[in-house]
């Protein structure tokens, strides 16, 4: 409730609010200065005591009562009997109080402004408006574009693109598994499979396209060959035509040697078994998936890997297998470097910059390098182990507009004959910005940050070669964001006189196991290429022997039906039955 009330200027007025426990006992009291003309939560001006104006030493929490002069002069009372005394401020200036009875002026800090006489602190420059590193500013100006220019935005050149910005993360999702892991699925479906429509590469690459072109040439030779056979009577032709026959004969395997169109059909088989081993060649050397560096122009689809892959979690409570224990060993070997950088603030160095690690109710202070740039703070340490709670802390009232979090760590490679296994170690680069717009930095944000471990298994292609195990640690933040980011409401209210942040960093129990396999291997490639040529030569074995059986006797049998009689006198006796047998 209010205690006293006194008038800055005709629109501002003072009013002192004491504070009460439950108990209804009179624990602290807040000086609210208001803008009349705004009939809420905006209309609070400031708050006293805040983060510019804390309580001088030896004055009291508990106000009795204050006055205000014709000059704007708040002089207060504590329950002690003490007096403090503020003075208003000119433009580009506060009334400081945390030292003696009466106040001192003294310039806004960075990102902040005060355009006017005032008793109150300085505030906020609102988004997109900075100070330009500058102090003791009445007006913000406008930040350069594209520029990272939040609330209390000190500077404003601060790219968005630049890399204290950027956040970093190995992790990446792992592959899936194509539909069909069989590879006499994807032979067939690479091989004898025409869709509509195709593209020019997939017309280009389809086996079966080329024995469809094949084949009609074999049909135009069919035709040409009856021709001359029973139309030409020409003794070159004939002579050619006998050569042709031969040859094609030569080649079939359709009707062992029997038949010389079998051995047209023999060149579309060629064909279809030669795209085949082509294909089955180039596809078999497509793992693993790190070394795949082109497209698979050999395909329709060009993303074909011979690699199929499985993801899991594992429970960190169950050992491990033998050949896995060194990979963990690594992991648990590596040693993390932390990063910690305050973004768009005029914080320094010389500002008291304390990196401790908290044990229980004990604090220890750990060695960190501090770097400053461009307009912001850059800590780094070495950390004693993996789980530690760390907890920065910064003397000073500066604003901070972003934070950065970031883990290093170096890489390791170690080979095990007896385990028959590679192990790599993946060189840690992880980190990750915050920064919320229209809002700062609080001054007691916290982040917790739950490590695991990422473990990869690559078969070889080779029973006899050594598996590859390659590992890294992935990290995920969390954090609540009201509790770590303030707008310029709340930060009316704040009355800590510096920032603390503090970091929990811990392992979750269980990890990630990815696999890698190949799909086919090289005893299974040679095996279902050798299945795929014998299928083909048995499927135009079936279809020659459909004509023979079905379509060629129905063809006849059609033919003596309707053209009888203009057969019995163009040709000699049994001369169709002669032409469609040899056919």
């Amino acid at each position: 409730m209010g205690k006293a009330v006194g008038w800055f200027d005709a629109n501002t007025s003072v009013v002192l609010v004491n504070t009460y426990s439950l108990s209804y006992i009179w624990s602290a009291s807040r000086v609210f200065v208001y803008n009349m003309a705004l009939f809420n939560s905006s209309g609070i001006m400031s708050v006293f005591p805040n983060a510019q104006q804390p309580l001088a030493t030896g004055f009291g929490p508990i106000l009795i009562t204050l006055v205000v002069t014709v000059t704007g002069t708040v002089t207060m009372l504590d329950s002690q009997g003490d007096i403090s005394i503020i003075f208003p401020a000119a433009p580009g200036s506060y009334a400081d109080t945390s030292w003696g009875t009466v106040s001192w002026a003294l310039d806004c800090i960075g990102g902040t402004f005060n355009p006017q006489l005032s008793i109150g602190p300085c505030v906020l420059c609102p988004q997109g408006n900075s100070t330009n590193g500058l102090t003791g500013q009445s007006i913000c100006v406008s930040c350069e574009k594209d520029a990272f220019c939040p609330t209390g935005a000190a500077f404003g050149n601060i790219s968005t693109s630049s890399s204290i910005l950027t956040s970093a993360s190995q992790a990446l999702a792992y592959p899936v598994s194509p539909q069909s892991v069989r590879f006499d699925n994807i032979l067939m479906q690479n091989m004898l499979y025409l869709r509509s429509p195709m593209s020019g590469h997939c017309v280009l690459v389809s086996a079966f396209f080329w024995a469809l072109i094949v084949i009609a040439l074999g049909i135009v030779i069919i035709f040409v060959m009856i021709i001359l056979k029973y139309y030409v009577r020409n003794t070159q032709l004939q002579v050619t035509r006998k050569r042709v026959t031969r040859l094609l004969k030569q080649t079939d395997f359709i009707g062992e040697g029997e038949l010389w169109m079998g051995g047209i059909a023999t060149i579309s088989i060629a064909i279809l078994a030669t795209f085949a081993y082509i294909f089955s060649s180039a596809y078999f050397q497509r793992y693993p998936i790190e070394r795949v560096n082109s497209p698979a122009n050999f395909a329709c689809d060009t993303t074909l890997t011979n690699a199929q892959f499985s993801s899991g979690l594992m429970s960190l409570t169950v050992s491990p297998n033998d050949d896995e224990v060194p990979m963990f060993n690594l992991l648990n070997a590596q040693q993390f470097t932390v990063h910690l950088d305050l973004i768009n603030t005029l914080f320094t160095c010389s500002d008291n910059v304390i990196l401790m690690q908290n044990r229980g109710p004990n604090q220890f202070m750990i060695t960190s390098t501090c770097v400053e740039s461009n307009g912001s703070l850059s800590i780094s340490a070495v950390l004693p182990s993996h789980v530690v709670t760390l907890q920065l802390s910064l003397t000073g009232i500066e604003i901070i507009g972003g934070f950065r979090f970031g883990l290093t760590g170096p890489a390791a490679h170690q080979e095990e004959d007896a385990l028959d296994g590679i192990y790599t170690l993946t060189d840690l680069h992880f980190s990750q910005a915050f920064s919320v717009s229209g809002r700062i930095l609080s001054q007691q944000p916290s982040f917790t940050v739950q490590l695991s471990k990422l473990v990869n298994r690559t078969y070889p292609l080779d029973e006899n070669d050594a598996t590859e195990f390659s590992a890294l640690w992935t990290a995920y933040i969390s954090y609540d964001i009201d509790q770590n980011f303030i707008d310029e409401n709340d930060y009316k209210y704040v009355t800590s006189s510096g920032t603390t942040i503090t970091i929990g960093i811990s392992e979750v129990p269980y990890y990630i196991s990815n696999t890698q396999r190949p799909i086919t291997d090289q005893a299974e490639l040679i095996f279902t290429d050798l299945l795929f040529t014998i299928v083909c030569i048995e499927i135009f074995g079936l279809l020659f022997l459909i004509c023979r059986l079905i379509i060629i006797p129905l063809v006849k049998r059609l033919y003596h039906c309707c053209c009888r009689r203009t057969v019995a006198k163009e040709l000699p006796k049994n001369g169709a039955e002669k032409t469609f047998d040899r056919f």
